[in-house]
């Protein structure tokens, strides 16, 4: 089989990254996650987004992006905002299969309730989930080959239901 790309986009705390590296090491891929590589490069994300504001943070967030394009065989973790960059998304869309992963408003405020490192999530999670959903749900579904829901599923659940999803879309 020719390997492509498993491209794993969505709101922050649907499991892109924790289910990528499971699903990576399944299907023998390599794993790379867009917020990982920002980190080591520029440190804390919510450090940036202060110190520079979200305009810079999405320049050097496309930057990173556009080299993951170019990568083979790679399950990519993209941050939550990636829809945003169309240049990178229509580049990434045509390295692999995009992957849209969702949760309801509920699971993502629990999955993240113990994490400061989401600037766009502070305040009234919740509130700030729903309207993040709203803003960016027409991209997601615009870049997105399929769609998988991970709501009460465990990371393992959640990576098998992305690789089937996958060989499903390439029939």
């Amino acid at each position: 089989m020719n390997k492509t790309n498993i491209v794993l986009i969505g709101m922050p705390g649907t499991s892109k990254s924790t289910c990528g590296k499971i699903l990576a090491k399944k299907k023998n891929m390599l794993f790379c996650d867009s917020d990982g590589i920002f980190t080591e490069q520029f440190g804390s994300i919510s450090a940036f987004f202060a110190a520079y504001g979200e305009d810079l943070f999405r320049v050097e967030e496309g930057k990173i992006l556009y080299l993951l394009s170019a990568k083979k065989e790679t399950v990519i973790s993209c941050g939550g905002g990636a829809v945003l960059n169309p240049a990178c998304m229509n580049k990434l869309k045509e390295s692999g299969t995009v992957v849209l992963l969702t949760a309801s408003a509920e699971t993502i405020e629990q999955r993240l309730k113990d994490d400061v490192s989401r600037p766009l999530l502070k305040g009234n999670a919740k509130k700030n989930i729903e309207m993040l959903w709203s803003q960016r749900k027409p991209l997601y579904l615009k870049y997105a080959d399929v769609a998988v829901p991970t709501d009460g599923l465990s990371p393992e659940e959640i990576a098998d239901k992305i690789s089937s999803a996958v060989e499903n879309a390439k029939i």
